[in-house]
């Protein structure tokens, strides 16, 4: 799995971000005006690490844990331009030894590559480090949303899939080992509903490396966010479902 994510983040290792991102306005949609001043965030799976930078920016102080070394260089690199510390760690999501020490802990892209007892387990990471009253913010793939799952699957079919294992959730499972975790929801929301099409072609852009890059730091129209984001349709075949729990 670790060779997989490295072919991925060295494909994007130019990557450059602007204004926000679409990823960005769908955590602005789940956590509403959240007050990030002096708040402690930690990202699992960082990736990019993009959205903990923005939360930075606005006065939060970010830990980000990937266990892709090349992952945490293009972090760093996305720290600096922005001129923001972080801690970057290099471990396993599923064995970190936080506890209890974060106002936010959040994932995107994350929890879906795993099964069986590890599929709550790495839910239950997330609750974990997580302070009384802090939330998880976790975003993962729609079983059922036929675009993405139809694009996935001609995509491994022909040899072009570059995510590894990838099990998306219902909205019925998702909440339901967010509750095991420990934690109440507090809002679950379906989103990428337009951008979900796009995934009918994912085995060509798949293995371009521009179109993943651009797809990633595309910033985002406001116009297109209400199409993507939280309305009827999201809320059913989204791409993504978006849920927020809250430690007791």
């Amino acid at each position: 799995m670790s060779g997989v994510w490295e072919s991925v983040w060295n494909e994007i290792s130019d990557i450059e971000f602007g204004k926000e991102p679409y990823m960005w306005k769908f955590y602005e949609i789940l956590l509403g005006n959240y007050d990030f001043r002096g708040k402690k965030v930690l990202e699992l799976g960082c990736g990019t690490g993009i959205n903990s930078v923005l939360m930075a920016l606005r006065g939060a102080k970010v830990t980000l844990l990937d266990s892709s070394r090349e992952a945490l260089e293009i972090v760093d690199k996305i720290l600096d331009i922005f001129s923001q510390d972080g801690e970057l760690v290099h471990g396993n999501a599923l064995e970190h030894d936080f506890d209890g020490e974060f106002d936010i802990v959040h994932s995107e892209g994350v929890i879906e590559h795993f099964l069986g007892k590890e599929r709550q387990k790495i839910i239950d990471a997330h609750s974990q480090a997580l302070k009384k009253n802090g939330k998880a913010v976790i975003i993962a793939p729609n079983s059922k949303c036929p675009p993405y799952r139809i694009g996935k699957f001609v995509s491994e079919k022909l040899g072009v899939w570059m995510h590894g294992g990838e099990y998306p959730f219902s909205r019925k499972e998702l909440e339901f080992r967010v509750k095991g975790s420990g934690l109440r929801i507090e809002k679950t929301v379906g989103g990428e509903f337009i951008f979900s099409f796009g995934w009918l072609f994912s085995p060509v852009w798949l293995i371009n490396g521009r179109v993943l890059k651009k797809s990633i730091q595309q910033p985002a129209n406001e116009r297109v966010v209400k199409m993507n984001y939280n309305n009827f349709l999201a809320n059913r075949w989204g791409r993504v479902w978006g849920v927020v729990g809250k430690k007791a």
